[in-house]
């Protein structure tokens, strides 16, 4: 089945690259089937600015977006945005710990308005240990209905030093994470996939 790729804000993501772009169907529901068209960035600035900073590798930020299509086509609902939102924030989880996140924890879900449509959000906590270092790790993600499909946007970003083997590295990990400007580009791209 062929689904339409999310629009993405190109000026948001430079300095990240794109890993991942794929169509499937994440599942189907008696009465109705999604089909997915998404796609993953990773941040490769932070990477590369851990790698020779910190001498750490890791998948430390990324951001997802996908455009979910229904057959039979069907208008947006309140119990189908519940069911599709509450689907797909399942699906996200196990993403996160596909992408090596661990103590992946819902934290709450909530209804915000983004980019002018209703949108039920999902926020969770979670740790990501690449060793010699772990971070606590904040992702979220967002579901909301267009005319004929609903759009996901989401991402998960490091928020502070966890545990280190040594001082350097913690110190080195430390100052390049941003979590205030994480969560407000996170935001923006949330808002800017259509």
């Amino acid at each position: 089945m062929e689904v339409e790729r999310p629009q993405l804000p190109t000026e948001l993501l430079s300095g990240w690259q794109e890993t991942e772009a794929t169509v499937d169907q994440p599942f189907d529901a008696r009465v109705v089937s999604v089909y997915t068209h998404t796609v993953v960035f990773e941040d490769g600035d932070l990477a590369r600015r851990l790698r020779e900073t910190a001498g750490v590798d890791g998948q430390w930020r990324f951001v997802v977006a996908a455009r979910l299509t229904l057959r039979p086509q069907t208008g947006p609902s309140r119990p189908l945005t519940r069911l599709v939102a509450d689907r797909a924030h399942a699906n996200f989880a196990d993403r996160l710990r596909e992408r090596g996140l661990e103590h992946v924890r819902e934290r709450g879900t909530t209804r915000r308005e983004v980019a002018g449509t209703t949108a039920r959000v999902g926020r969770f906590e979670a740790v990501y240990d690449p060793g010699p270092v772990s971070v606590r790790t904040t992702a979220e993600v967002a579901v909301r209905p267009t005319e004929e499909a609903y759009l996901l946007a989401g991402g998960a970003y490091p928020t502070a030093l966890r545990d280190s083997t040594d001082s350097e590295t913690a110190t080195a990990v430390t100052a390049a994470l941003d979590s205030d400007r994480f969560e407000s580009e996170l935001a923006e791209f949330v808002a800017a996939v259509e």
